[in-house]
């Protein structure tokens, strides 16, 4: 059964809706969180949504229902998905199965699946936990900095970054920090293959690293929050154009799509969280879809043709 929303007083206009994640699980299926909001972000709602979409056809079912704010969520698999509430409360969804578990103290807003891994949980004070069944452990810190951006790649360590230049990389059980020798905030987070350590911060500031030595890349003077590799290219996501493909080290415009918070890569579709959007691209052509809220949530198709040209 639907929850009731506190927004029934509220005008369509007074509500925010964004999207937080978005992972294509198989086929045309997709996993999508949203949250529901007033313009002081007093109250909130959210939803965990299984999604059908095919270009032309757009359904979806509600996995999970909550009267507060989901701030992430990850699917390792297509029936395995853990959201992440404001307040630290973490869901574990197994196909139909439900399970809840608490969090340390400190404040929490991200989540990390590695692929092939284990799933994590970062926020302030430098804390992050792994996920034991249902249960975190908390992985000894040995920075204060809020942590913004995690990733590793599939057969390689998981880094971590955040604020005043953080970056760490996970060594057994414990972390190794890395010396970037600027005190930037860091967005953006990701390792390739290779072991080259992408990174994006505020005001255009974007650089690899790799063994000791730091490469400056070109980019606009904009605040960076994603970076994804899909089929070779490597793609950055902004706050005002939206998606930019590198070229050596230069950051060229690919597709304005206004804002590129979040990115996820299977192999057949780059999929791009906007404000309350979600834009797939397998390589060659883009589609979408899109939240909105009147008496109720309700998703509709985007006409690329039209919109975000």
């Amino acid at each position: 059964m639907a929850l009731k929303t506190p927004f029934a007083n509220l005008e369509p206009d007074q509500i925010d809706v964004e999207v937080m994640s978005a992972f294509h699980l198989e086929g045309r299926y997709f996993s999508v969180s949203v949250q529901l909001s007033d313009e002081n972000d007093e109250i909130g709602h959210s939803y965990l949504l299984k999604v059908l979409f095919d270009g032309k056809t757009l359904r979806y079912e509600t996995l999970l229902e909550v009267p507060n704010l989901i701030l992430a969520h990850v699917s390792p698999t297509p029936i395995d998905h853990v959201a992440l509430e404001i307040g630290g409360t973490t869901h574990f969804l197994h196909g139909t199965a439900h399970a809840t578990s608490g969090t340390p103290d400190q404040f929490f807003n991200k989540l990390y699946h590695q692929e092939g891994g284990a799933v994590y949980l970062y926020g302030e004070h430098g804390t992050v936990c792994v996920a034991e069944g249902h249960a975190w452990r908390t992985i000894k810190p040995i920075a204060k900095s809020f942590l913004r951006a995690m990733h590793g790649p599939r057969n390689g360590p998981v880094h971590v970054a955040g604020d005043d230049g953080t970056l760490l990389r996970l060594a057994g059980n414990g972390w190794k920090r890395i010396p970037l020798n600027f005190n930037r905030s860091i967005n953006a987070l990701q390792v390739a293959e290779d072991g080259v350590v992408n990174i994006g911060c505020e005001d255009g500031y974007c650089f690899q690293y790799f063994e000791d030595d730091l490469a400056a890349i070109e980019a606009p003077e904009r605040d960076f929050f994603s970076i994804c590799e899909f089929k070779g290219k490597r793609y950055w996501g902004d706050d005002e154009y939206g998606l930019y493909v590198q070229k050596r080290l230069k950051l060229a415009p690919l597709k304005e799509l206004g804002y590129g918070y979040a990115m996820q890569a299977s192999s057949e579709f780059l999929v791009v969280v906007g404000w309350k959007e979600v834009f797939l691209f397998d390589g060659s052509t883009w589609v979408g879809f899109e939240f909105g809220y009147n008496k109720g949530l309700h998703a509709g198709i985007i006409d690329m043709s039209r919109r975000f040209l």
